[in-house]
């Protein structure tokens, strides 16, 4: 239980993430506000959503769910590292937190898909950029 570790650090990180996250859940879904960190990818932007209120209530509980799992998993982890060895506790939460978060990406790019328009902007991989400029 070394204070000092990186460990440490990164639970700070998963704890302000999952407050963030939070946030914008609230601003999503209490202010009609997409907040492109949690809920946007690659070159998507705000103004390219076909149904907001779709896409609202499809990903708000996702959202939610992925950021109380941040929560909890920064405050196991922060305990295990700070307070007391958690054991095989610390395991199994770490187990969850990445399961959760692999199904939230799912359902996000899902969402992402169904409710952002593809434009011919679709195409800006760095390997598609290197053959526009042949």
């Amino acid at each position: 239980m070394d204070t000092g570790s990186m460990f440490g650090f990164m639970d700070i990180i998963v704890l302000g993430c999952g407050v963030y996250g939070i946030y914008s859940w609230y601003m999503l879904v209490k202010k009609q506000e997409i907040k492109k960190a949690f809920l946007l990818g690659g070159d998507s932007r705000v103004e390219e959503c076909t149904d907001f209120q779709g896409f609202a209530d499809c990903i708000g509980s996702k959202l939610l769910i992925v950021s109380i799992a941040m929560i909890v998993f920064g405050a196991v982890s922060a305990v295990n590292d700070y307070v007391q060895s958690l054991g095989a506790v610390i395991w199994i939460a770490l187990v969850g937190f990445f399961g959760i978060l692999v199904w939230y990406c799912v359902q996000l790019r899902k969402a992402n898909q169904m409710y952002f328009k593809k434009g011919a902007s679709t195409g800006s991989t760095i390997k598609n950029k290197a053959l526009n400029k042949k």
